[in-house]
């Protein structure tokens, strides 16, 4: 108690004051800052559990679902269109000719040396001897032979023949002795002229035929180098009688 008469200094009051104040706001600081902190964590855990919960719930959703194999739809951005298949052409065999030596153009008209029915080759013969050639060759193609076909000077030497017509019908088959007259040069040694058939229209056809002779020796005959030589066969029934 104070005693009667004593009095308290007003500044004394005043700071005593002051102090409080100060006192109560460290508190007050204090205790602000640590609640703060406080809060914050709190508010910081509450996102942890919740974010903690919703992971657990999304991975139990998903343990739950069954997996969906997903499906790829190919669209094509090009379109292909496909080669035509080839049309493969099969050649059938090309109908071969009849041919004889020395070929024949068609199988209508065609021929064939026979034999030489008179003039040997190598027949031995004086410069300027006249003789007459005679052949005899088969129609082995399909048209008959008429009075328009005849045997004509091909190459060599011609011992003055000329083109010689065929006397009569010649059916396919048949065979006819076509003859030329003709005379031995007068140069000595080998002498060989080729002949053949050609028909109406001037074609000629059939095998070759040939003449040749010796004048003025003995020689043996040989063949001129790129001629045709004929083969004789053997003869075939005639059909038909040629005039000769």
């Amino acid at each position: 108690m104070l005693k009667p008469g004593m009095t308290i200094p007003r500044n004394a009051i005043l700071w005593g004051l002051v102090a409080f104040l100060v006192i109560a706001g460290i508190v007050a600081l204090i205790a602000s800052f640590g609640g703060g902190r406080s809060a914050e964590d709190d508010v910081n855990a509450i996102y942890t559990n919740a974010a903690a919960t919703l992971e657990a719930q999304q991975l139990t959703l998903e343990a739950s679902e069954p997996t969906a194999t997903p499906t790829f739809t190919l669209t094509p951005t090009m379109t292909i269109t496909p080669f035509d298949t080839p049309t493969v052409f099969i050649q059938s065999g090309l109908a071969s000719p009849t041919t004889a030596l020395g070929g024949g153009a068609t199988t209508c008209d065609n021929s064939v040396f026979v034999t030489d029915v008179t003039i040997p080759d190598g027949t031995q013969m004086t410069p300027g001897q006249t003789f007459t050639k005679t052949w005899r060759l088969q129609n082995n193609g399909t048209c008959p032979w008429t009075t328009a076909y005849q045997l004509v000077f091909v190459v060599g030497n011609a011992m003055g023949g000329n083109a010689v017509a065929i006397s009569g019908t010649v059916n396919p088959g048949a065979s006819a002795d076509i003859s030329v007259p003709m005379t031995a040069p007068t140069a000595p040694g080998e002498h060989r002229g080729d002949w053949r058939l050609v028909n109406a229209n001037g074609q000629q056809f059939g095998t070759f035929v040939y003449v040749i002779i010796n004048v003025g020796g003995a020689a043996t005959p040989t063949a001129t180098t790129g001629a045709p030589t004929a083969t004789p066969v053997t003869e075939v029934p005639t059909q038909g009688t040629p005039d000769e």
